[in-house]
């Protein structure tokens, strides 16, 4: 372990670690950076009392598919019910256990199995095509990405979870307003803004308004799908809420399901689950957009051998590409290199990591044979570490989509269990099918029309400037990690520094 001090446990040293780097770092890698002390056996333990409970650190991938493994579910932490749940409105898939997370992971499975998701695609070309028309929009001056890029996926998750267009990369919306304002909130790394006086009256109050709002619409699609069942026609929409709907109905006689009405306990399960969807389903999504393109704008050999891959698919004009997925989606299946590019970006900048909670009785085992026991700690599977540990990963600092591309035996091939940014086993990540789908469309809409480049300096002179900044009570400080401006800062998953500021040139003018 690191050095521990019987009075303030580990938090001495972890802040003292955390004072080398920039202060709004994102956990995670500088756990990274402290795991590179304890390369010998990569699993320790961290005692962050009282502010936490104990957390059992792996950065290995045999330990860590030892917690992952079908055969011994770990379930999910305590700490998820006063992080999580207040974010989503109560209990739901990500944060429950045994029969009732069994029960909805089940409902919701086949919306986002990959052939369902085919159906999805026009509708997420047409969001597409929408965010390139803002990339054109403000191609004449330095603007934050994530901004837009985040309009963008927050229009395509509730496209997909709820079948409804809210059309916020163009207007506001009271729903997506209010979950933007919940991930502001949802600063998992810093446990003080977990004590802010105003976070439940925050939470609160959009999360009443996301509430109204889903539940307005669950409504209408129980209307939808019980006047569907009961004429024989059902609508082609693939909403994950239409399934859960169906699945619900299908489970009446056609008498009941006349007379049929919401059961108030399912629409309350059936509210959180969405909040869900809404929150992991457009977050972690940005992050990895941004973050490719920002590796695109790096590797310019990486970025052409991308374009011609396109191309060979869909020709040498880029604007048809748009039609030509509406009309024969299982394209995207065809493009190899451009799932490597995804994969490598997401092997360099993770969004998360992964807890589960430990077992009594059930140690973990290192790779030297010791016994690491679990009970009362929490399992904290080291995404970031994993994907950058150099025992792991040959080259592993350069960014390379051949590695997703060699059969297995190569040196590049990746290491069972290291790669995890989706997570593995039965608690894998239910979104992951629908997340790499709309990247291979946004890409193949956009590479080729747009050249996305980081302008950091350029942001500095123009940004906007808070009030105490204005005043002079607060001096803007420049920083960096390891070189790099666009490290990863929390804001619900982990996302570029100021929200990447770049410039957008047209390539396609």
């Amino acid at each position: 372990m690191p050095p521990w001090s019987w009075l303030f446990g580990h938090l001495v040293f972890f802040r003292q670690y955390q004072k080398r780097y920039p202060p709004d770092l994102f956990v995670p890698v500088v756990m990274d950076k402290m795991g590179e002390e304890f390369r010998e056996a990569d699993i320790f333990y961290v005692d962050l009392w009282p502010f936490a409970t104990t957390f059992l650190i792996v950065n290995d991938p045999d330990v860590a598919m030892q917690v992952s493994s079908a055969k011994q579910v770990y379930s999910k932490p305590e700490m998820y019910k006063f992080t999580i749940d207040p974010l989503i409105g109560g209990p739901n898939i990500l944060t429950t256990n045994g029969e009732d997370w069994k029960q909805w992971r089940g409902v919701f499975n086949p919306a986002f199995a990959h052939g369902y998701l085919m159906g999805q695609v026009p509708a997420i070309v047409e969001k597409g095509e929408v965010f390139c028309e803002k990339l054109r929009e403000r191609a004449s001056s330095p603007f934050p990405l994530e901004d837009i890029a985040t309009r963008l996926t927050i229009d395509i998750i509730i496209k997909v979870a709820l079948d409804d267009d809210l059309d916020y990369q163009r207007a506001p919306n009271p729903l997506a307003d209010s979950l933007r304002s919940i991930v502001g909130w949802s600063n998992f790394g810093n446990p003080f803004q977990h004590l802010h006086p105003i976070r439940p009256f925050a939470l609160r109050y959009y999360g009443k308004i996301m509430d109204e709002y889903v539940y307005k619409e669950l409504n209408s699609r129980f209307e939808e799908v019980k006047r569907e069942c009961l004429n024989g026609t059902p609508k082609d929409s693939k909403s994950v809420i239409s399934l859960a709907l169906r699945d619900y109905l299908s489970r009446l006689k056609d008498k009941d399901i006349a007379q049929a009405k919401l059961d108030p306990t399912f629409a309350e399960h059936a509210t959180r689950q969405m909040r869900l969807f809404l929150f992991a389903g457009h977050d972690t999504t940005t992050s990895v957009l941004v973050y490719t393109y920002h590796m695109l704008s790096k590797y310019p050999n990486i970025l052409k051998h991308m374009q011609e891959e396109h191309a060979s698919i869909f020709g040498p004009d880029p604007r048809n590409a748009s039609q030509q997925l509406t009309d024969e989606p299982s394209l995207l299946n065809r493009l190899p290199y451009t799932v490597a590019a995804i994969k490598e970006s997401m092997r360099f900048y993770p969004p998360a990591g992964a807890n589960k909670a430990g077992l009594p009785g059930v140690p973990l085992v290192g790779r030297h044979g010791t016994l690491y026991p679990t009970e009362g700690v929490h399992i904290s599977i080291q995404h970031h570490e994993l994907h950058h540990h150099p025992l792991l990963w040959p080259r592993v600092k350069e960014f390379l989509p051949e590695r997703w591309l060699v059969e297995e035996g190569h040196e590049l091939y990746p290491p069972a269990g290291a790669f995890r940014a989706f997570e593995h086993g039965p608690r894998n990540c239910i979104g992951q099918n629908l997340a790499m789908l709309e990247l291979r469309v946004v890409l193949v809409l956009t590479v080729r029309r747009f050249e996305i480049k980081p302008a950091y300096e350029e942001w500095d002179g123009v940004r906007p400037k808070g009030w105490a900044e204005r005043v002079g009570l607060k001096k803007r400080e420049v920083e960096n990690f390891e070189g790099e401006r666009a490290y990863q800062v929390e804001k619900g998953a982990a996302h570029p520094k100021d929200g990447y500021p770049c410039r957008v040139t047209l390539l396609d003018a």
